[in-house]
């Protein structure tokens, strides 16, 4: 225990680990724990452990007054079996909870019943580990495990660490550094009397045996030193491979495998050693060196995470940035006497200014701060969240597609299914052929994001020029589409409803409108006017196609769109307006004069051609099937594969919704130099826990779902409906990574969804398909577009980064 004071009044903290101190295999974080739990236990507070068991070891044990270790599963079981304890009432008095994340997560976020603040405690983030080890699988597992957590349901949260190197880690991965608190670990001198310095060169390895921590380096400095002996204590799933390698090598005479050793014996090794070495691909901050400090033992490490922090290089140890120059620094520091003495006695006098007190006492401030700070709602910190936010626009979509479905319904009833199938290949080919909205929308987000359309004044003159320019276009194509309504008819398979098919240019310019004024409000962060307009399109759509519907038939229904449109934009106009005119009273405005240079639309299209091609093929690969089903099936049975296409798709609308934010949000990360993949991660999720009970009833009631929403001469897609719901969730996958790509300015993708687009088309055209071996030829198609698109985003940021300049300085 200490002598140190109690700095804050009395806590109880449950503590969750997955190993602690007296484990076998604790190793630093097992340390680090002790050495605050035990000043906290002596200041008066109450502490709970939650930790996996191991072989011999106690289920629960009360080594304090104060001090309970529960003790469950194993490595990978004590996460649920921990969560199974909370809710059973395990430290149900607690105040705070400090979680060890240890590359998984407990997941406590979503412990419901857990109604304490949470502070995560990572000791180094374990990406690069898990791949080592693992593969392609251990990349999954890293995302799902470690990444996905902390940058998600952990956000917003205190989160502790134990170097700067550590925190930049944490920061790169996408946790908020000012979420982030710093502490150095402490050292605890020991009381084990000392033993002499062994005579002849003795290296020490002490640390767990784990692949991460590449001890075969350790061996390649051991063949570089003359008649140097290696100890190695310490135990692990790597020791067979590491006695084969020793073996092989022929070092056996030469290393002993101590094993898991005592805390006597440990402070022997330190005393023998003339150096201690760690070779491993990551550490946080590396306790073993303070411990050989404190023992006049420096130490040699490759120049990697919080290892520099630990080791002031050349003045208490030695650094490498190679494995050979660590067996060169070692070889020369083993041959020269005097300059290993004054090495050792650096260390010992810097690794004495190390306290736990000093840790304990600054982690438990953060702690102590967690439990004193108000919780605000759920709602509150859902709606504050960039979650929360994505979730919304989410769930805006999935009200559009809501309203949209009942539409759907009541329009199929109302003009049968040969009228509905009709009206959706209008709505198809308006989808494609002006698609540029949706391409524009992602072009204005980014540009505005960037700054790049001026300040208050410029902007809001910039949208007047684009308003005036679709205005004359308005007129223009209106006369267009009355001149070609016949071949338009023809070429959309609807040639009995010439008068609709004469409104689809005119349609896509209010598009374009309602597009651009979406992307301005995006790229303005302003989400909730861009979520209101998108449930507010569908309810007038619904209200005014129903009238028309029941008065000129399919015209009627498409012609509702356009004037949907035209209420929708007036209502962002001002929403616009408002924004801009907070802004310029908030001081904030930049003068025409001073600012970039008003930008018309053709200058936008110009500097937007990546998001008008990506987004053109995706809207080809989201709506050329229900062109062509009216080519290929038959028109009843084309209409029965377009219903059940709308109910598909109804992934993809969240995923246009989540992908509103993700394309600002992704372009504001990478222009800052941060990592933005954790804003697609984000996004992917939040699909997943829409798609997951989306395709559940696909596949458990899909004659029921057709039967009752659409009418029962639709269930004869049935069979079809769940490969549709795979195909479009696949499809979503590859939308929003697009979104993505197109932040980072990547271009490389659109090959990809070229050749997907025009191999679906020639597929379906070329074969005579089932409705089920349509939807799954689709549904293969969209597997490679979603596979290759990822892969592709999984290497675009590090590749990026690699080669990009170091950022201005001001």
């Amino acid at each position: 225990m200490t002598s140190g004071q109690a700095p804050s009044a009395p806590r109880h903290v449950l503590l969750l680990t997955d190993r602690d101190w007296t484990h076998p295999q604790g190793g630093g974080t097992g340390t680090n724990l002790f050495g605050q739990v035990s000043r906290w236990l002596a200041w008066g507070h109450t502490v709970t452990v939650i930790a996996g068991a191991y072989d011999g070891c106690e289920a629960v044990s009360r080594p304090h007054e104060r001090l309970t270790i529960h003790r469950m599963g194993t490595r990978l079981t004590v996460f649920p079996r921990a969560a199974r304890a909370t809710r059973r009432g395990v430290a149900a008095d607690a105040d705070v909870v400090l979680e060890v994340v240890n590359g998984i997560a407990f997941f406590t976020p979503l412990w419901w019943w857990l109604k304490r603040p949470v502070v995560a405690l990572v000791h180094h983030v374990h990406q690069d580990h898990y791949e080592a080890e693992l593969g392609l699988r251990g990349r999954v597992a890293a995302q799902v495990l470690e990444r996905l957590p902390l940058t998600v349901l952990y956000r917003g949260r205190p989160v502790l660490t134990i170097s700067d190197a550590a925190r930049d880690e944490l920061v790169e991965l996408g946790v908020p550094g000012e979420d982030i608190t710093v502490t150095y670990m402490g050292v605890d001198p020991s009381g084990v009397p000392a033993v002499p310095r062994s005579p002849t060169p003795r290296l020490l390895y002490l640390g767990r045996l784990k692949a991460y921590k590449r001890i075969e380096h350790v061996l390649d400095v051991l063949e570089h030193v003359p008649d140097a002996h290696l100890d190695i204590a310490g135990d692990g799933d790597h020791r067979a491979a590491l006695e084969a390698e020793i073996a092989e090598r022929g070092l056996g005479p030469r290393v002993t495998l101590h094993g898991h050793v005592s805390e006597e014996r440990k402070q022997q090794l330190y005393d023998e050693a003339w150096v201690s070495l760690t070779a491993s691909s990551a550490e946080g901050w590396c306790l073993t060196v303070m411990e050989a400090a404190l023992r006049g033992t420096p130490s040699a490490a490759l120049r990697v995470g919080g290892l520099p922090e630990s080791i002031a290089d050349g003045r208490t140890g030695v650094l490498a940035d190679t494995p050979d120059e660590l067996a060169a620094e070692v070889a020369a520091l083993c041959a020269d006497d005097e300059r290993r003495e004054r090495l050792g006695t650096a260390a010992r006098e810097r690794a004495e200014g190390f306290s736990w007190d000093v840790t304990a006492t600054a982690n438990l401030a953060v702690l102590g701060a967690a439990a004193d700070a108000p919780r605000p709602a759920l709602r509150a910190r859902l709606r504050a969240s960039d979650t929360g936010k994505a979730g919304a626009l989410a769930g805006a979509s999935l009200a559009n597609n809501a309203i949209q479905l009942i539409f759907t319904i009541a329009v199929t009833r109302l003009l049968g299914r040969d009228g509905y199938g009709a009206l959706a290949a209008l709505i198809s080919a308006f989808l494609i052929l002006l698609v540029g909205g949706q391409s524009l929308q992602a072009a204005a987000a980014r540009e505005v994001a960037l700054g790049r359309l001026g300040g208050p004044e410029v902007l809001a003159a910039t949208v007047r020029d684009w308003t005036r320019t679709l205005a004359r276009a308005f007129v223009v194509l209106a006369a267009v589409g009355l001149l070609v309504r016949v071949p338009l008819a023809s070429l959309t398979g609807t040639p009995e409803h010439p008068w609709a098919a004469a409104a689809l240019p005119v349609t896509g310019v209010m598009w374009l409108l309602v597009s651009l004024q979406r992307g301005v409000l995006q790229g303005l962060h302003a989400f909730r006017p861009v979520g209101l307009s998108i449930v507010g399109e569908a309810a007038a759509r619904l209200v005014l196609g129903l009238v028309l519907a029941a008065t000129a038939g399919v015209t009627g229904a498409f012609l509702a769109t356009v004037l949907t449109f035209a209420v929708v934009a007036a209502w962002l106009d001002r929403s616009i307006g408002e924004r801009m005119l907070a802004h310029r009273g908030s001081g904030a405005a930049v003068s025409a004069g001073n600012g970039p240079a008003r930008r018309g639309l053709r200058g936008l299209v110009g500097g937007g051609w990546v998001p008008i091609g990506a987004l053109l093929l995706l809207a080809v690969l989201q709506n050329v099937d229900v062109i062509i089903a009216r080519h290929q099936l038959g028109h009843d049975r084309a209409g029965s594969y377009a219903v059940a296409a709308v109910a598909a798709k109804a992934v993809v609308w969240v995923a246009i919704g989540v992908g509103l934010q993700l394309l600002p949000q992704a372009t504001a990360r990478a222009a800052a130099g941060l990592d933005p993949r954790p804003v697609l991660y984000r996004a992917l999720g939040i699909l997943a826990v829409v798609a997951t009970p989306a395709l559940l009833i696909f596949a458990l009631v899909p004659r029921l779902l057709l039967r009752v929403t659409f009418g029962p001469d639709t269930v004869d897609a049935a069979p079809a409906l769940l490969v549709l719901g795979l195909a479009m969730t696949l499809l979503a996958v590859a939308y929003l990574t697009v979104q993505f790509m197109i932040a980072l300015g990547e271009v490389r993708f659109l090959w990809v969804l070229a050749a997907v687009a025009a191999g679906e088309m020639v597929l379906l055209f070329a074969g005579r398909f089932s409705i089920t071996g349509f939807a799954a030829v689709v549904a293969v198609m969209q597997l490679l577009a979603a596979g290759a698109v990822l892969v592709l985003a999984a290497r675009a940021w590090p590749a990026r980064h690699a080669t990009a300049p170091p950022p201005a300085t001001a």
